[in-house]
């Protein structure tokens, strides 16, 4: 099998976000397992506020709406407050979100970040989903899931599926062991999202070998998992778990007495399942590879996972070492966030312009109501209303689905700075149909190329191309764009019809609507 590309250009369509002009190259395995390794002390530009200080304020925002509850009751609720307070949570989340597209775009370390969005979907929550999560989708991200994409798949585990986004978004704050203290008490009853989820999706996948009363069983193993507040911390609650044992995939878990030792251990032997070896594997290379990625590229993978007790850099070493991971090119099609952050990167936005987009806080039409908190911890709202919130976050249609607006013919560069960077960056990405930390459901976004391959999905990318290139590349020669954004990977045909173009700014939109830039 004959290596089509350039291994430098391979490297970074395949496994970064596309070339950057003047950005040094990968060039090889080595280098690009090296930017895992920098990845891991590096910090995200989300929260943009920092770790601890998006913390705080959640534990904040939480007594805040504990006192307007109780407000509420007396009829003294500063309601035009509760306005203010919902309208700046929404504006952070859009903040939250433009720093995510703006840190992939800036960072050098494209394999780290194409990873982080690889284990972000793996794991996936919805921000919609409750009060909480509007701050605490990013905050999950930035400290359970970046620090630990290359240690052991264990460590991973633990950290995302202990973390209180995942609790809050499937449910577990809400799951009760029915012959619990607090079950024998009250009508809140037992929940399986999280157990179910782990199992199927997180570790052992569909085919795992596992049964629904192995579902349940670990559903009841996992109640007493909760979250303290108004730190919004996990914690166990002893009151809350059902008393054990429990028989999972034939081992016993718990005693009478329960502790979160009974949860971790649950995970750790998840962690080292041989089928979640093969999950996880062949999920990575099909997600950097091929919808159908070789059997034996995935054998490998499985192999270095297992010599290695699941860590996670020998399995990627696994995949790149492979001869598979140089050749066929094209095979994947750019998600809408791959699009856009290559598209940034290929027009060489300035790392000035860039980190200005974070600093921008706005959002269209938003909504303004009273919190739904309930119980001990903040609670989900109607699904509806959620929906019609994100959508208000990022100017989006709910569906997520529409094209951009047009309602500036002449292009962005008369628009004031605040729609030039929502329309660019969270806004364009909501539209194209993969909002940021919104994903339609638990699997997360579709990652093969069909899902992508659409009429709708190529007129909203040759939309936003023009948009961005009347706003960073009108006059730049297309001819040289093409040379340096796409390298070997450009084809004759687009080479022909990019030096024909009428203008400098057609020419431009061509390269980034070509077939060669929309895949990897």
């Amino acid at each position: 099998m004959t290596m089509s590309l350039s291994v430098p250009t391979m490297a970074a369509i395949r496994y970064g976000y596309g070339i950057r002009p003047g950005e040094p190259p990968a060039r090889g395995a080595d280098d690009l397992l090296a930017q895992v390794q920098a990845g891991r002390t590096a910090a995200p530009l989300f929260p943009p506020e920092g770790i601890e200080s998006r913390r705080k304020r959640i534990a904040e925002q939480r007594a805040w709406l504990d006192a307007y509850r109780k407000a509420v009751q007396n009829g003294t609720a500063d309601r035009e407050r509760r306005k203010r307070f919902q309208q700046d949570r929404l504006k952070t989340f859009q903040t939250d979100a433009v720093a995510r597209i703006v840190g992939a775009t800036m960072s050098p370390l494209g394999f780290n970040e194409r990873l982080a969005g690889f284990w972000t979907n793996h794991f996936s929550v919805n921000a919609a989903k409750g009060l909480a999560l509007w701050l605490m989708a990013s905050l999950m991200e930035a400290e359970a899931i970046r620090p630990n994409m290359s240690g052991r798949f264990a460590d991973l585990l633990q950290a995302v599926t202990l973390h209180p986004a995942m609790l809050i978004y499937l449910d577990q704050i809400r799951s009760v062991g029915p012959n619990s203290r607090a079950g024998k008490r009250n009508d809140r009853g037992l929940n399986e999202n999280l157990a179910r989820e782990l199992m199927e999706l997180h570790t052992l996948g569909v085919d795992g070998g596992y049964t629904q009363d192995d579902v349940r069983s670990a559903a009841l193993l996992l109640t007493g998992l909760g979250i303290k507040v108004p730190e919004q911390t996990t914690q166990f609650r002893p009151r809350r778990a059902e008393p054990g044992p429990f028989e999972i995939l034939g081992k016993s878990y718990g005693k009478r007495r329960r502790s979160m030792a009974d949860c971790e251990a649950l995970l750790d032997d998840l962690a080292a399942n041989p089928h979640t070896a093969r999950h996880i594997s062949r999920k990575l290379a099909t997600h950097f590879i091929d919808d159908a990625p070789p059997d034996d590229m995935v054998d490998a993978m499985v192999a270095a996972w297992q010599a290695s007790d699941g860590t996670l850099i020998e399995v990627y070493r696994a995949m790149l070492e492979h001869p598979r991971a140089w050749t066929e090119e094209g095979r994947k099609i750019k998600t809408p966030f791959e699009f856009i952050v290559s598209g940034l990167r290929a027009l060489d936005v300035d790392d000035e312009t860039l980190t200005a987009m974070i600093a921008v806080r706005g959002v269209d039409e938003a909504p303004s109501g009273p919190a739904s908190p309930a119980g001990d911890e903040m609670a989900g709202v109607d699904e509806d209303k959620a929906t019609g919130e994100a959508a208000a976050v990022a100017g989006a249609p709910a569906s997520g689905t529409g094209v951009m607006a047009k309602d500036n013919p002449a292009g962005t560069a008369a628009e004031k700075p605040d729609r030039q960077a929502r329309r660019l960056t969270a806004q364009a990405l909501a539209q194209m149909g993969q909002a940021a930390w919104r994903p339609p459901s638990p699997k997360g976004f579709a990652d093969d190329a069909a899902a992508w391959l659409t009429a709708s999905q190529l007129t909203a990318r040759i939309e936003w191309a023009r948009k961005a290139v009347t706003v960073f590349g009108k006059d730049d020669d297309p001819r040289e764009f093409l040379r340096k954004v796409l390298a070997d990977a450009a084809r004759d045909d687009t080479i022909q019809v990019v030096s024909q173009a009428p203008s400098k700014a057609y020419g431009m939109t061509l390269v980034l609507a070509s077939p060669e830039f929309n895949r990897r």
